[in-house]
C-alpha cells in the first residue's frame, strides 16, 4: 500500500470531512484560522488525535500553521497541502476564492431547491442550515442531491413550527421515503435532518443519544414504544380491568408509574371521569413530594419538554373531559414548556402569573435565597402578558424547586372524598 493509500484509510473517514473541507477553504481563500463545528463525541476524538490536542465542546479554531506542523509531524511526513489533495483528489488552489464561493452557490442552489420543491425554503431555518450542510455537514458532493431530496422529504413530515398532533416511528418515516434504516443514529440523513430540526425549535444541536431523543419527539417522531415514558401519581382511573387495577395498586402502594407508549396503547378507552382535575409539573420534584406526603391529588410530571407519552396521556385526559393545572419553572424553557402544555384544551396555568412570580421573588428576598440568573430570549406568554416583561426586568429564574411548599400547600386542599376508582395512597405514621 502506497503512502497516498494509507493516508486515505487514516484520515479519510467522515469524522474528519469537516476538518479537510475547512482547512481547503481556509488555504485557499489564505486564511490563518478557521472555525470547525464539531457535531459529535467521533468528530471531536478524531480531530484531536490529528490536530494533538483534546477537543471539547461543540466547536474549535483551528490554526492553519498549526494544523500543517501536525500532519508534517505524522508517520507519513506530508505537508497539508499535499495530504488535501490525496484526499480530495485536486491539488489545493491558492487564492481560489472565486472557486469556492461558485461551489458554495452551486451546493446552495442544490440544497435550496429541494426545499422549494417542498415549500420550505422560505421558513427561517432554511438558510442557515443551508450555510451548515456547506461547511459541516460532511456530505461529499456526489452524495448531495440525494441526501438533499431525502432530508427535504423527511423535514417536510416533521413538526418543525407547531407542537406535532401525532406522532410516527422514525424508521417507518425513513422507509416512506426510502431507506428505513438511513435515519438512524450516525448517518448523514440523520445529523443534517436534526440541524434543521434543531434550528427550527431555536435549540442547540444534540450531542447525545438523550438529546437526540428529546429533538426527534418534539418533531413528532418516536424512537421506539418502550424507552419514552410520563411519570404519574394517584391517576384517579376508572376502568374495572387489569391495566388500571395495576396502575391504582401502585398508588395504593406509595408508589408512583412510569406510562410508556406501549402502555398507553394497552389502556382501556376511558382513563378518568369528567371533571377530574390533574396537576400538572416540569419537575419530578415536586410530585416525588407529592408522594412522600401521600397526597392523594392527581400529579403529572412532563420532566422537561413533554415527550411523545407526556403528550399521548395528557391528550387522553382532556380527551375524557379532566381539567388540567399546569405549572412550570419561571424561566425561558419553563414558560416554553407551559405554553405548549396550555394549548391543549381545558388546560389552565396554576401559580403561573406574574402576581405569583413577584409573590416567589419577594418570598426567596425574604429567605435569603439565591435565585439563577434569567438567561435566554423573552417567550411571550398569552395567558398574562405581563410576566415575560417582569421576569425580563427581574432577570431572575425561579425554579419549582423554590415555590414547591406553595405548590404542596395547593395540592393539600383536594377534597377528603376519594374520586371514584381511585386508589387512596397509604397514610403511614
Amino acid at each position: 500500500m502506497g503512502v497516498a493509500d494509507e493516508v486515505r484509510a487514516a484520515w479519510g473517514g467522515a469524522a474528519l470531512r469537516g476538518l479537510w473541507a475547512r482547512a481547503r477553504e481556509a488555504l485557499e481563500a489564505g486564511e490563518r484560522t478557521f472555525r470547525l463545528e464539531l457535531p459529535d463525541a467521533q468528530a471531536q476524538r478524531a480531530v484531536g488525535e490529528v490536530y494533538g490536542r483534546p477537543m471539547l465542546g461543540h466547536g474549535t479554531r483551528i490554526s492553519v500553521s498549526r494544523l500543517d506542523d501536525a500532519v508534517r509531524g505524522s508517520r507519513f511526513g506530508l505537508g497539508l497541502p499535499e495530504v488535501l489533495e490525496i484526499l480530495h483528489g485536486r491539488p489545493v488552489q491558492r487564492g481560489g476564492t472565486t472557486a469556492r464561493n461558485e461551489h458554495r452557490e452551486r451546493s446552495g442552489g442544490t440544497l435550496r431547491a429541494a426545499l422549494e420543491r417542498r415549500g420550505l425554503a422560505q421558513a427561517a431555518w432554511a438558510e442557515p442550515w443551508i450555510q451548515w450542510v456547506h461547511q459541516y455537514g460532511r456530505v461529499d458532493d456526489a452524495e448531495l442531491a440525494r441526501i438533499a431530496e431525502r432530508a427535504a422529504d423527511v423535514l417536510a413530515h416533521l413538526a418543525l413550527a407547531e407542537p406535532p398532533q401525532e406522532w410516527t416511528s422514525r424508521s417507518s418515516l425513513a422507509a416512506r421515503t426510502g431507506d428505513a434504516a438511513e435515519l438512524d443514529n450516525g448517518t448523514t440523513l440523520s445529523r443534517v435532518v436534526l440541524r434543521a430540526a434543531a434550528l427550527a425549535h431555536g435549540v442547540d444541536a444534540p450531542s447525545n443519544e438523550r438529546e437526540r431523543r428529546a429533538l426527534w419527539e418534539r418533531c413528532g417522531v418516536t424512537l421506539d414504544a418502550v424507552s419514552a415514558t410520563v411519570l404519574c401519581w394517584a391517576l384517579p382511573l376508572v376502568g374495572a380491568d387489569a391495566w388500571s387495577r395495576g396502575v391504582r395498586q401502585r398508588t395504593a402502594l406509595g408508589l408512583p408509574t412510569h406510562l410508556t407508549l406501549l402502555d398507553l396503547r394497552t389502556a382501556p378507552a376511558r382513563l378518568v371521569e369528567a371533571g377530574t382535575d390533574i396537576a400538572v409539573c416540569e419537575h419530578p420534584r415536586v410530585l416525588e413530594a407529592a408522594v412522600a406526603e401521600h397526597l392523594a391529588h392527581p400529579v403529572v410530571c412532563v420532566a422537561g419538554f413533554p415527550s411523545t407519552a407526556a403528550r399521548m396521556l395528557l391528550r387522553r385526559l382532556v380527551d375524557d373531559g379532566a381539567r388540567l393545572h399546569v405549572h412550570c419553572d419561571f424561566d425561558w424553557p419553563g414558560v416554553t414548556i407551559a405554553r405548549t402544555l396550555l394549548e391543549l384544551r381545558d388546560a389552565r396555568p396554576w401559580r403561573m402569573a406574574a402576581a405569583d412570580y413577584r409573590e416567589a421573588l419577594d418570598r426567596a428576598a425574604a429567605q435569603r435565597t439565591d435565585l439563577p440568573n434569567l438567561v435566554g430570549s423573552p417567550v411571550d406568554t398569552p395567558w398574562d402578558p405581563e410576566l415575560p416583561v417582569l421576569m425580563s426586568t427581574a432577570a431572575r429564574a425561579v425554579e419549582e424547586e423554590t415555590v414547591l411548599s406553595v405548590l404542596l400547600a395547593d395540592l393539600r386542599k383536594r377534597t377528603e372524598a376519594d374520586p371514584p376508582g381511585s386508589a387512596r395512597p397509604p397514610k403511614r405514621p
